[in-house]
């Protein structure tokens, strides 16, 4: 069964100087290059949010070339777990910041990610930060027990992400049938309030 062609991002360095917003919020500007045959697993920022929250809460972050350069060249402004993030590549509204941070911003063969960064959380982020990272350990233990081989090749592509379903990453398969990277389920019910599938909208049995 033929695999669709992939694609990957490199990171490369940041050349933008962090700008300051208030005390506590300064602005990140992420940039990454397009290289073939590889795919691609998005900035690694694992966020959390629901309708209580507009802001998203970073819960982890996975591997990233681009996270790791920003934080080694702007030690005083490091991407973080704990951190808010109030905008991205201009939009303010959750579901619309979220589908940025999954898909980066294409120009000229080169992914942009900007975001507003606010490392002082509310009571309520911090509140709801707290629960999210419990969130975090459970669905991690969930897809690990999900995953299927390595070799796996679909025709369809990922929901989340729509790339290739291959043996380049990770795979995981829900109860309902559907095939996923793990790195997209993961980031898709961690920042849900209801586990469902992405693609059908099944309730994922045992969970709530």
């Amino acid at each position: 069964m033929a695999c669709f062609s992939t694609l990957r991002w490199r990171a490369s360095r940041a050349q933008v100087v962090p700008e300051q917003v208030s005390e506590s919020a300064f602005r990140v500007h992420l940039q990454a290059e397009l290289l073939k045959e590889e795919t691609w697993n998005g900035w690694g920022i694992v966020v959390s949010s629901d309708e209580a929250i507009q802001e998203l809460v970073i819960v982890a972050i996975q591997q990233s070339s681009a996270v790791k350069n920003w934080n080694l060249e702007h030690p005083e402004c490091p991407i973080e777990v704990g951190q808010a993030i109030l905008e991205v590549n201009g939009k303010t509204q959750r579901n619309e910041m979220l589908q940025e941070l999954w898909n980066g911003k294409d120009q000229d063969g080169k992914a942009l990610l900007q975001m507003l960064i606010d490392v002082q959380l509310t009571p309520r982020q911090r509140s709801f930060f707290k629960a999210a990272i419990q969130r975090y350990d459970v669905v991690d233990e969930f897809l690990e027990a999900a995953k299927v081989a390595h070799d796996v090749c679909m025709v369809e592509p990922c929901p989340v992400c729509q790339d290739a379903v291959d043996g380049s990453s990770d795979v995981v398969r829900l109860s309902c049938g559907h095939h996923f990277h793990r790195h997209c389920a993961q980031r898709w019910f961690v920042s849900q309030r209801n586990f469902r599938c992405p693609s059908c909208n099944h309730l994922l049995g045992g969970w709530s």
